[in-house]
């Protein structure tokens, strides 16, 4: 027996279980998942992907404001080697912020689909 044992651990193997037997109900498992988060007693669980969203954005400001390179002061080599980082930084940041505005439309249009079905 299993020293932590949950409901939501449960939950989590069902979903890995639906996802090796039957592959066409992605869409399904992908919801299921977001209700596990959305429903879960943990905040970082249930903020953890807008997280994403907020700290990237906190990196930006303070980009903006120039923090960056106040921090380095004036050696060249590290200004240089930091602004090509900053630059993966940032196509990373935008791929995963596309990823997720996607995902996040998806799961609204999907939302809505069986709303609508539902009604009929």
């Amino acid at each position: 027996m299993p020293i932590f044992k949950s409901k939501h651990i449960d939950k989590s193997l069902d979903v890995v279980d639906k996802l090796v037997v039957d592959k066409d109900k992605k869409a399904e498992i992908a919801s299921e998942i977001v209700e596990n988060e959305l429903n879960s007693s943990s905040w970082f669980v249930r903020s953890a992907r807008p997280m994403i969203v907020y700290v990237g954005l906190l990196v930006i400001i303070l980009e903006v404001f120039g923090v960056r390179l106040h921090i380095l002061g004036e050696a060249e080599g590290k200004i240089k080697a930091s602004n090509a980082i900053f630059e993966y930084f940032l196509m990373t940041w935008s791929g995963v912020i596309s990823i997720y505005i996607g995902g996040r439309s998806y799961e609204k249009a999907k939302i809505r689909q069986l709303k609508k079905a539902h009604k009929k």
